[in-house]
């Protein structure tokens, strides 16, 4: 793979955005698109992003023609069509459902009996698909599920419920998101300890730059921005700068790149949305260069070789390939050292995360054996290893910098004799999704790493073993 190759790796990166009437299929803030026309492809095609390897889709599932009904039978057809179409892309869903497309000035006719109700019949839907969820919004109340504009957004007890039910819905091991920190301060949980499942969706991202930032977007210094502070390390952080509209909410004017930068790496981002705002900031990054000594400067982790070409020669980049490349994790090997002792693999392995944020979903970690059929004749599961522990850096006196990380242990291996390559494979932690190459992780080809797939695995060698 060429160094400058943007990896293709599950649940980070840039994503883009698709809206639809469950009933209909049509987009409800243009009647002209309708599912499928306006899907994956097209939103990729308009961000002119097909060479970026995405794998998110921020998917909008309006309910807005059932609101005062059931949820019939089409409307879960119709979902399952889409998501079904997201697998086949090798793609996942940031998923909100909402009622209220309509906006400010307008009402949605949700109530909580409703909300309660559909999520009742959504809850199978949910646990069924959640393989291909890389994180659910808490959405349902107000406009665009925002949780203002309705007459829930001061209903506590309501928001309280909502809130509970998704976390139980969902396992323990994935995080939901809210809109707001301010909404997650005054939430009663079942369980306190699942505050640290709740990120955030921060719909309007303006480095704090426009009129309108103060209590909408998280700016550095006030209270919601340390509030994303304390626990984003743990959970699944997005977002998405206003459109490009010479209106009071609209966003046209540039924003800081550089400080853009910083709030990325501080509040640890997972995905961001290149389908709002694309022809004046997402394309301004495209031309904004980026060298070693600027991101020196503000304190953002990299590895060297990111700015090496192929020759070895050093290069700069532009900040949209930066953010593309280091949102959520990106992993690389420091180190192997793979030894046999009386029967046992003693290993002993290397590694470091220069991504804004670590792996937040679940993907356990195995060593492949390959022999030299290029055929796998063991798995073995690395037990007690957790990628979501593999934070990229740390602030120390104010200076940030990248945190070392070794898995080392020893397991009893039984292998016929020979050579055989060593691969670290990272799939999905759903078992609808473990032997789905498309969803497994891929490190740096940096360090002698090299990437191996036969389409059912796709794994990192990192070395050879003599058995």
């Amino acid at each position: 793979m060429e160094p400058t190759a943007p990896l293709r790796n599950p649940e980070r990166g840039y994503h883009v955005e698709c809206n639809y009437f469950v009933h209909n299929f049509v987009n409800p803030f243009n009647p002209s698109e309708r599912y499928p026309e306006t899907f994956v492809d097209d939103r990729l095609k308009r961000c002119e992003a097909e060479e970026d390897s995405l794998t998110l889709a921020q998917l909008y599932f309006y309910l807005s023609d059932y609101v005062d009904r059931d949820l019939p039978p089409e409307a879960f057809e119709h979902m399952q069509l889409v998501f079904d179409d997201l697998k086949a892309r090798g793609f996942k869903a940031i998923l909100r459902f909402a009622y209220n497309y309509k906006g400010l000035n307008a009402y949605g006719g949700e109530t909580e009996q409703c909300i309660m109700r559909h999520l009742e019949q959504l809850r199978p839907f949910l646990r069924k698909n959640n393989g291909l969820i890389a994180t659910c919004q808490m959405g349902f109340i107000g406009a665009w599920g925002e949780w203002h504009t309705s007459p829930l957004s001061q209903n506590q007890e309501a928001k309280n419920r909502l809130v509970n039910t998704l976390l139980e819905i969902f396992p323990k091991e994935y995080c939901l998101q809210l809109r707001y920190p301010k909404q997650k301060k005054t939430l009663t949980l079942n369980h306190p300890e699942d505050g640290k499942r709740i990120g955030f969706a921060n719909d309007y991202f303006t480095a704090g730059e426009h009129s309108h930032a103060p209590e909408n977007d998280f700016i550095p210094g006030d209270e919601n921005y340390k509030m994303v502070l304390q626990d984003a390390s743990y959970f699944f952080m997005s977002g998405e700068i206003p459109y490009a509209e010479n209106t009071e909410w609209g966003l046209h004017d540039l924003i800081s790149v550089d400080r853009s930068l910083q709030i990325l790496r501080d509040h640890h981002y997972s995905a961001f949305d290149i389908t709002q705002n694309t022809e004046l900031n997402i394309r301004h990054w495209k031309h904004y260069a980026l060298c070693p000594e600027k991101l020196d400067s503000l304190q953002i982790p990299y590895d060297i070789s990111y700015f090496k070409d192929k020759e070895g020669k050093r290069v700069s980049r532009s900040a949209y390939d930066f953010i593309r490349d280091h949102l959520g994790y990106r992993l690389y090997l420091t180190g192997a050292s793979l030894k046999k002792e009386e029967g046992q693999l003693v290993y002993s392995i290397g590694l470091k995360n220069t991504g804004f944020a670590t792996v937040v979903n679940p993907h356990p970690v195995y060593l492949l054996f390959i022999n030299e059929q290029d055929k796998v004749v063991a798995e073995v599961c690395l037990e007690g290893v957790c990628p979501k522990d593999w934070q990229p850096y740390r602030c120390v006196a104010g200076k940030y910098e990248t945190i070392p990380h070794t898995m080392e242990g020893q397991v009893p291996l039984s292998l016929a004799s020979g050579t055989y390559r060593v691969a670290l494979w990272m799939p999905d932690g759903q078992p609808a999704l473990h032997y789905c190459s498309q969803y497994d992780i891929q490190w740096v080809e940096e360090n002698g790493l090299r990437h191996w797939c036969n389409g059912r695995y796709m794994a990192n060698v990192i070395g050879t073993l003599e058995w």
